[in-house]
């Protein structure tokens, strides 16, 4: 499970090394394979393969027909792309990927329990500050929907 945040560079070679806190999660189910799609708001996800695999049978699941999901399918699988982890811990992300959503030298790796995202700093705090929601205002209403959903309240 990936939780925490780690800031990193990417080097010369457009690669980034998986720091040792996010590299431990990886299980050996992986394969040393990560998949890597364009993210949600400007950041780029990061899934071993065997989570990967859960997304895929979760998108198997909606329907190939609506214009939401074929949009949705469409963007997903065309920048998702297959890495393997290097003997130095170290992956290519894909230059098309950190253009489209501003990385350039410095990056913010960000857990989020399957995945990992990949974010241009600047813009990640952008995103926090953008929000008309504040972190408490939002932590209220998703944990009393879930804790209502959990209790039958």
């Amino acid at each position: 499970m990936f939780q925490g945040n780690t800031n990193t560079s990417i080097d010369e070679k457009g690669r980034i090394i998986i720091p040792a806190k996010f590299r431990k999660h990886i299980l050996p189910d992986a394969n040393d394979i990560l998949n890597v799609t364009l993210g949600r708001d400007k950041c780029i996800w990061l899934f071993p393969s065997n989570e990967w695999a859960k997304v895929l049978e979760t998108v198997r699941n909606t329907n190939p027909y609506t214009d939401e999901e074929v949009l949705m399918r469409r963007q997903m699988f065309f920048y998702a792309d297959e890495l393997t982890i290097d003997s130095q811990h170290r992956i290519l992300i894909p230059q098309q990927l950190k253009e489209l959503v501003g990385i350039k030298k410095d990056i913010l790796l960000l857990g989020q329990l399957e995945r990992i995202e990949l974010w241009d700093p600047e813009t990640y705090n952008k995103y926090l500050t953008g929000s008309a929601d504040s972190y408490e205002g939002v932590m209220q209403k998703v944990m009393t929907r879930l804790y209502s959903k959990n209790t039958g309240e």
